[in-house]
This record gives structure tokens, sequence and C-alpha cells, in this order.
């Protein structure tokens, strides 16, 4: 009893001793992190309003971004965003809002859209015919399409080049045609068909076609020469009754 009672009384004298001070270490709370992923959801919905064609493709500058903020910080903004759609990059300033000061950090990099497009995985040469074995589905950026780019491969399947195309690059329809189905000089079948009538008669083609296309061709009997649609091998249709006999 007495040995406890002279620990108590020396524990209350070292409390109580001049120079022996008490202190409690107050903890501050842990800051809220952003890293990418929050920047570059931020900045994707931002940029998708400029951005209207394709799937949006982002990439940083930085590899590296993080934002740190008091708790009870609010989510990320996107201030002065600056776009120039011609050499696909953009600038901004990531803000954390509910913040004092602003937690703010300034961003760049490259942003454009993205489409996918069919491409030739083997070499195609003028006459072969383009099958569904020789596509495959390739990503590029929407501002490098135009209206002349084949974006379906129902606009390959079918046609052969009219010269080389390159593999695994975009397909200008300017460069396709059908299927020569009429060479020039040959002699070709020249036919009329309404409801109530059907003619035929021999021409001679003055142009090659593929199917569609429309050929000049030569009534070998009237001599006449008037333009026809390909609809065959040798073989090709007009459109107007009485140009088949004349």
């Amino acid at each position: 009893m007495t040995r406890s009672l002279s620990i108590l009384l020396l524990g209350a004298a070292l409390l109580t001793a001049p120079g022996v001070v008490s202190t409690a270490v107050a903890l501050e709370p842990p800051a809220v992190v952003y890293g990418v992923p929050h920047v570059e959801a931020a900045l994707s919905d931002a940029l998708s309003r400029v951005i209207t064609v394709g799937r949006l493709q982002l990439e940083l500058d930085a590899r590296a971004v993080e934002l740190r903020a008091p708790q009870g910080a609010g989510s990320l903004a996107v201030e002065n965003l600056y776009y120039n759609a011609v050499q696909g990059r953009f600038a901004a300033e990531i803000v954390v809002t509910n913040t004092r000061p602003v937690v703010r950090l300034p961003i760049a990099g490259r942003a454009f859209g993205v489409v996918q497009v069919p491409v030739l995985v083997r070499r195609v040469v003028p006459g072969d015919m383009i099958g569904p074995g020789d596509i495959d589905w390739q990503d590029i950026r929407a501002d490098q399409t135009s209206s002349d780019t084949a974006a379906t491969d129902a606009q390959l399947i079918g046609m052969t080049p009219k010269r080389g195309v390159s593999t695994n690059q975009p397909v200008r329809l300017r460069d396709l045609q059908s299927p020569r189905m009429v060479d020039k000089g040959a002699i070709v079948l020249i036919t009329l068909s309404t409801a109530t009538l059907s003619l035929t008669t021999q021409g001679k083609a003055l142009q090659d076609g593929g199917r569609g296309d429309v050929i000049r061709v030569v009534n070998t009997q009237s001599n006449r020469i008037v333009e026809a649609t390909v609809a065959g091998p040798n073989m090709v249709a007009v459109a107007k009754p009485g140009i088949a006999s004349n």
C-alpha cells in the first residue's frame, strides 16, 4: 500500500513540476485527392460539347496529375477551356469547387473525335472484287475523313479498285468502281422493258462500264448513239421507248 501511494505521489509531482507541459496533438482531417481519372472525366464532359463527331479520345500532356483539397470540397469543374480543332489541342483550368482559396490546376493536351471506318486488309488489284473477308475496321480521327471516305462495309463489298488502294488505310469512294461488265468496243445487248413492251437489239459499247454505270452505246442497226445503264455482262438497258429500235 505504501509503495502504490509513493508512485501516485511521484506521478502527481511530475505533472505539476515547473517546465512540464501536457499537450494534445490536433490531427488534421485527410485531404480529398483528385487524380487522372477524375480530371479526364471532367474534361471529357466539357470537350464533348465542342467535339461532336465520333467518340472522344483524350490525351493529357502530363502523365501524373493530382489535386488536393480539404475535406468538404466539391466536384471538379473546367474553366477557361480553349480548343484548337485544327491542331486537336486544348488548354483549360481544372477547379475544385467549394474551396477557399480556390484549388485550381492548369491542364493541356490533345483531344479529337474518333470514328471506325472499313479498311482493306489485303491488296486488291483492279478487276478483283472486294469481299467481306478483305475488310477490317480501324479507328481514325473524325477530322481526317470526308464525304468521300467509305463509312460502311456495304460501300466496299462487290466493288473493285480503279487503281491500287493502300491496305489498312481509309478508302476513298472515288477510287472504287463496279466490276467491269462491259468493255469498250464490245458487242452488247440493248434492252428496253416497260409494263407493256419488251424490245432488244444489238449495239456496240463506246465506253467501259460496271453494273449501274451509264455508258454510251451505238445501235448497230440505226447507228444512233444512246446512253444506257449497264445491267449485266455485255447487257445494257435504256429507259425511253423507241431508242432501242430506232
